[in-house]
């Protein structure tokens, strides 16, 4: 998916919440700006949101002297989530079909985003899975292809959602797949990096790699160009490839191979390319 005008906004706005979340000097707030806003003037248009949003915030580390400004709401998305899991994995286990809610409560964790200008609340989505549905044409192609792999490739996408991510994993293991999480190399914006994936517990039930492994800073999805080696091969060689949240969509979605995306809209760019409404629960395989 390419940049388009509409994007620049968000990209500025969100550098200024970085900007303050890394520091209260409005001095250095200031210089972000200046300097994000020269680097939008030269940007092409024909790269991905994620391309653009990695030099973006390559930017903002440099002048804010900040590894990682989301680091007090990454903690605080992942200790919220926590407190959610046990609740999270009754409904499954409740559930007329755990898969389906699994997959559903895997969509909803997506919620937990500051990467996107819209966001909402948890509490408020998981009564929305509850009580609403996925598309049973796209969740019938996922079951499906679901059961002829044996092989998974799991792109994750957000701290805290993580935890809705093992949820869904915990059933995949269920059905005897071999799953593969990937995360982030870097910290960049709440996306998941190593760490998240350790305190949730998913590196004791599934292999987790570095998506981006030797870059030095990370986009805010997978991005061919950037992935590593072990990464392109794991993408070409699984026999399935379930891919979580806007930034990886915005990445992934004209490459040339089947993908499940799983997410929540919550841009009118990307709700116009996926062909949907924003704040809908989006499951979607693009060919």
């Amino acid at each position: 998916m390419k940049t388009y005008l509409e994007c620049i906004p968000c990209f500025i706005k969100q550098s200024l919440e970085a900007a303050r979340m890394a520091t209260d000097d409005e001095g250095i707030h200031g210089d972000v700006l200046k300097e994000v806003m020269t680097h939008l003037t030269s940007l092409s248009f024909t790269h991905s949101p994620p391309e653009v949003s990695k030099d973006v915030h390559g930017i903002i580390r440099t002048i804010t002297k900040s590894k990682d400004p989301y680091k007090k709401v990454k903690d605080t998305s992942n200790t919220m989530a926590k407190e959610q899991y046990p609740h999270l994995r009754k409904l499954v286990e409740e559930a007329d079909d755990p898969l389906r809610m699994a997959v559903k409560l895997a969509i909803v964790g997506n919620v937990i985003d500051f990467g996107t200008s819209n966001r909402f609340h948890v509490e408020d989505m998981l009564d929305h899975a509850v009580k609403k549905d996925i598309d049973n044409e796209s969740y019938q192609q996922f079951n499906k292809s679901l059961c002829d792999a044996k092989t998974i490739l799991y792109l994750a996408d957000n701290t805290g959602e993580i935890f809705f991510d093992k949820v869904l994993i915990t059933e995949l293991l269920k059905l005897g797949k071999e799953v593969t999480y990937v995360v982030r190399a870097n910290p960049i914006i709440n996306d998941a990096t190593r760490e998240d994936a350790r305190f949730a517990g998913i590196d004791a039930l599934v292999p987790v790699i570095d998506g981006d492994a030797g870059q030095q800073q990370s986009a805010p999805g997978v991005v061919l160009q950037y992935a590593s080696q072990q990464f392109l091969d794991f993408f070409e060689s699984s026999d399935m490839v379930i891919s979580k949240g806007q930034g990886n969509y915005e990445g992934l979605s004209n490459v040339d191979r089947d993908v499940f995306f799983l997410l929540v809209v919550k841009c009118p760019l990307v709700a116009q390319d996926i062909n949907d409404g924003i704040g809908k629960l989006i499951l979607k395989v693009k060919k």
